[in-house]
């Protein structure tokens, strides 16, 4: 083999270990951008109980639910933050969903069902998470928000999140109280 083609077979094996090398280095950067923006980390919060979350005290003052049809139950999530600048509050994004203790996940119905608004018809006017509800609220004052959730009876261990996109990926956990 001439002195030319050695050179030529090296550079190609060079290349085939060179090539997948600068790929994984230049990806990992990448993928650790990803797992930071997608990494969630639960703040663990009590159904009553005050906890500081993105500039608020956060409380959820009510996780229930109610008897439905077909299989199937509503559950009411209400709760307040006070913050000293609601209107900073308003302009940020706000996820609420419900989860069971086998990785289903369900987010909010647009309008709470007639049990809702027969049994608690305050509860129907309450805004969703987020920038209503803030703007509405007076410094130091609670901004009162809602969410309702369909969901099948057999779920069990419901967890309600709340995330402000500004504190991701911190955001709230509250476990349904044991009854």
């Amino acid at each position: 083999m001439t002195p030319l083609r050695r050179s030529y077979w090296l550079s190609m094996a060079a290349l085939v270990v060179a090539l997948p090398a600068a790929l994984a280095v230049q990806c990992w950067g990448s993928v650790v951008d990803w797992r930071a923006d997608h990494e969630r980390r639960p703040i663990a919060a009590v159904v009553g109980r005050s906890i500081d979350y993105a500039a608020a005290s956060w409380t959820v003052t009510r996780l229930v639910r109610f008897s439905g049809r077909e299989g199937r139950v509503v559950v009411l999530a209400e709760f307040q933050a006070v913050a000293r600048d609601p209107r900073g509050l308003s302009a940020l994004p706000c996820t609420v969903w419900l989860s069971d203790g086998d990785g289903r996940e369900w987010r909010p119905t647009l309008f709470p069902g007639s049990v809702i608004r027969k049994l608690y018809p305050e509860a129907a006017r309450r805004s969703l998470c987020g920038g209503p509800a803030f703007a509405a609220a007076e410094p130091g004052k609670p901004a009162m928000m809602v969410a309702s959730f369909t969901v099948p009876a057999s779920a069990r261990d419901l967890t309600l999140s709340i995330a402000l996109h500004s504190e991701l990926p911190n955001y709230l956990k509250v476990s349904e109280p044991e009854n």
